[in-house]
């Protein structure tokens, strides 16, 4: 449920910031594209300024390319998938899904997929419900978007903060 609260704030920022017309719409394709927080907060400054695909697409790549690793790394544990749902696997893969999908210790290869399908599908479904909501209510009330931009480091900075609580009360 968290994707539902990062991607409500990358859609006031696409909404406020972002420089779009039918911002709900653009919030949808980014979201349903891209299925990465980083991103969806990076494009909007990109957008707002207009710049180029090639700018759009390198920037995609430099900030994305971790997600293709991750892809490799899973090929071995997603064998035998159908060619569709191991793109829409690959595709949907964002850091805490990769998380999950390493987790799970499901040996049955059927329950293994499901678990992962239905996984990368609520996890992106709420990204995209999220970003859609948020660019909605961005466009439709006066939201104060001062700050927002720092959302995403916020949340990566309290899991940091959770990871190393954990790691000195295992090893402090």
């Amino acid at each position: 449920m968290g994707y539902t609260t990062m991607g409500f704030a990358a859609g006031v920022l696409l909404s406020v910031k972002g420089g779009v017309y039918c911002a709900p719409a653009w919030s949808f394709v980014i979201a349903a594209m891209l299925v990465s927080g980083t991103m969806s907060f990076a494009i909007v400054p990109a957008m707002a300024a207009s710049e180029s695909f090639l700018a759009v697409a390198l920037l995609t790549l430099g900030i994305n390319f971790r997600y293709a690793l991750y892809g490799f790394s899973m090929l071995a544990k997603w064998k035998g998938i159908p060619v569709l749902q191991k793109w829409f696997l690959v595709h949907s893969l964002a850091d805490e899904i990769y998380a999950l999908d390493l987790a799970c210790t499901i040996k049955d290869p059927l329950k293994n997929r499901l678990y992962c399908l239905f996984n990368h599908g609520f996890c992106v479904g709420y990204w995209v419900l999220g970003s859609v909501a948020g660019s909605i209510a961005g466009s439709a009330l006066p939201i104060p978007s001062k700050g927002i931009e720092f959302a995403m480091v916020a949340l990566f900075l309290v899991i940091f903060t959770d990871q190393m609580k954990g790691f000195f009360r295992h090893y402090g």
